[in-house]
């Protein structure tokens, strides 16, 4: 998957990608990777069919023991596509946004 160049330092991306596998994502399981993923990456994929492999993709994240570990690594790297601690790229790139504009508001009053 491409993703955006992140802001946080190598270090601190690799530690989180570390501890995200260590939190043991349910999508690593051979079974749910499938819904993470198109079934041909080459070809277009239907948006109704898009919508419902993301759907169950979703559902794999709400029960995920990784999903805080997730979402921390997700923030970090800014993917562009597919579904990371049950939100879309673009929900990331929303809430990735808004955390560096915070972060920086407390950095300017500080």
């Amino acid at each position: 998957m491409s993703q955006h160049t992140p802001d946080p330092d190598r270090d601190t991306v690799r530690g989180l990608r570390k501890a995200l596998h260590l939190a043991g994502p349910a999508c690593q399981d051979g079974a749910a990777a499938a819904v993470f993923m198109p079934a041909d990456v080459f070809e277009d994929e239907a948006d109704a069919v898009r919508r419902a492999r993301e759907k169950q993709a979703k559902t794999v994240c709400f029960s995920c023991p990784a999903r805080a570990a997730c979402l921390a690594y997700a923030l970090a790297i800014v993917p562009d596509e597919g579904i990371w601690a049950g939100l879309t790229a673009a929900q990331l790139h929303d809430r990735a946004v808004g955390v560096r504009r915070a972060a920086a508001g407390l950095e300017a009053t500080a």
